[in-house]
């Protein structure tokens, strides 16, 4: 087993714990099921791709195979994929009650407006923005020029960082909503006052999640374009076989 996939596991085992305190603690779904299902999906994604051979309609299918295998790529053979998916579990992993960032003595040390919880909104910023663009230059790779999507995908392929700024820029404003949506709703169904429910919001924080965001953001553009002069385009030395490939050879 490689590192990188003991890191996902342990990650996964820490947000399952987490969310289950989170229950005892808090009660309503937002403060813990919605972070465990999420993490499930990204912490364990090269796992559920495992299935895909299991669905003819997927693994036989001219049109989806570029894209399964740009997937395949990026999420089961890069080890770089677990540190992208790291920071969504650790800024949930962070929200335990017994030693929660962003309750409490942890959320009161700031420096500048910033609190500790802008670690991990930097940090899934850049592992989502350094995602979005090695995935580009993956699947620019695999597409056919045939293919259907071939225009399209080598349009996308030339501006990365405008479609990293696109990716960063629309979970932010989903992330944000849905913090305030779930700050409401958990006040509203705890009946506690703002600060002692779980998922906390307010303008001052959103907008230091924002620029946080941002800082990742523009972190990952620069370390992309820094690897682009210096002739590295992926984290990935060469092309592996796909799981559905995988699947036959054994």
């Amino acid at each position: 087993m490689r590192v990188a996939d003991g890191v996902r596991y342990g990650l996964w085992f820490a947000v399952a714990g987490t969310a289950m305190r989170n229950r005892r603690e808090y009660g309503v779904p937002t403060a813990w099921l919605t972070h465990l299902l999420g993490n499930t999906v990204t912490l364990l994604l090269p796992e559920w791709l495992k299935l895909v051979p299991h669905v003819p309609a997927l693994s036989t299918s001219a049109f989806a195979r570029p894209i399964l295998r740009t997937v395949e790529h990026r999420v089961c053979d890069d080890p770089n994929y677990a540190w992208y998916a790291a920071p969504l579990a650790l800024g949930f992993i962070a929200s335990h009650p017994n030693y929660s960032i962003y309750h409490g003595a942890w959320a009161e040390r700031t420096v500048l407006g910033f609190g500790v919880d802008s670690v991990p909104h930097a940090t899934a910023a850049y592992g989502l923005a350094r995602l979005v663009g090695e995935t580009l230059v993956t699947l620019d790779g695999e597409m056919p020029a045939e293919h259907e999507l071939a225009p399209l995908v080598r349009w996308c392929a030339s501006y990365p960082d405008a479609l990293s700024v696109a990716a960063v820029g629309l979970v932010t404003l989903l992330w944000e909503v849905s913090e305030y949506q779930a700050h409401h709703a958990e006040m509203q169904a705890t009946g506690r006052p703002a600060h002692e429910v779980n998922m906390q919001w307010s303008w001052p924080d959103a907008i230091t999640d924002s620029i946080s965001n941002l800082a990742g953001l523009i972190a990952a553009i620069a370390v992309r374009r820094t690897k682009q002069r210096g002739g590295v385009a992926s984290t990935l030395e060469e092309p592996p076989t796909s799981v559905a490939e995988r699947a036959v050879g054994a």
